[in-house]
């Protein structure tokens, strides 16, 4: 029996460019067919800039298919175990890596939840050519509503029928909208940060436009590509979370 992949949460999202067209964003578990895709943008220089990883790795025909394909199997593996039984003490102090996904595959939300359960941290990656278009924003959202257990989960039985009189159009949004939501039990955490490259201010306003707080800078904090780097602290809690979704209810 084949390892299924699992939705964590889907959207109705409206592309940030000149069309303002709408698809639908999924955050998914890996699939081991996401590996070409997941190497591409790894390979890309510009995409690895102000991260971790060394591109030529995944650019290298040697290292580059196999350590992408591999890659793609752990997570796969791995968020399938988690999300089998909804297991979250497996999360802790190991990373998941969640598919964004366009019709395919087009980027990554990284999490790490904290070994007491409490924390979370949180980044994306995008492929080449999927930047400008607010999907790392509308995918992290997802993740912290996820990890902040925001939002009920979803059922699309849940929803009213569509009114029959409605337009094709009208019909079509009804059912994308009966679609959004997220589609496992939250986590619950107490706090949320990301860790950013001072250098990288793309990545620091999507977590400024998603109400994180800069509570300050690591100097010198973290070393790799040969020099050492400026962390910026981004964090946002649950409360305050909340409070952004919902200010009449929050608690």
């Amino acid at each position: 029996m084949s390892t299924p992949v699992y939705i964590i949460a889907r959207t109705a999202h409206t592309v940030a460019d000149a069309e303002g067209s709408t698809v639908q964003l999924l955050l998914r578990t890996f699939s081991p067919t996401d590996a070409p895709t997941f190497r591409a943008y790894r390979a890309d220089a510009d995409t690895a800039r102000y991260q971790s990883w060394d591109p030529a790795y995944y650019a290298s025909s040697t290292t580059g298919p196999r350590s992408a394909a591999k890659f793609c199997h752990q997570q796969h593996m791995f968020g399938a175990s988690v999300f089998r039984n909804t297991d979250y003490t497996a999360l802790r102090g190991r990373w998941l890596q969640l598919a964004i996904d366009d019709d395919g595959h087009v980027g990554d939300v990284a999490v790490l939840v904290s070994p007491d359960g409490r924390q979370a941290s949180v980044g994306a990656t995008l492929a080449p050519g999927k930047t400008g278009r607010g999907y790392a924003r509308a995918a992290v959202r997802m993740a912290l509503d996820w990890l902040f257990a925001a939002v009920p989960v979803a059922d699309a039985r849940a929803h009213p029928t569509p009114n029959p009189n409605a337009t094709e159009e009208e019909k079509e949004q009804a059912a994308v909208d009966a679609l959004d939501g997220v589609y496992v039990p939250g986590v619950a955490v107490h706090r949320a940060h990301a860790l950013v490259d001072s250098r990288n201010t793309a990545s620091g306003n999507l977590f400024a436009k998603l109400g994180f707080r800069k509570e300050g800078t690591n100097v010198q904090a973290s070393y790799y590509k040969g020099e050492w780097c400026d962390d910026d602290v981004y964090a946002i809690l649950r409360t305050e979370w909340l409070e952004k979704k919902y200010p009449a209810v929050a608690q």
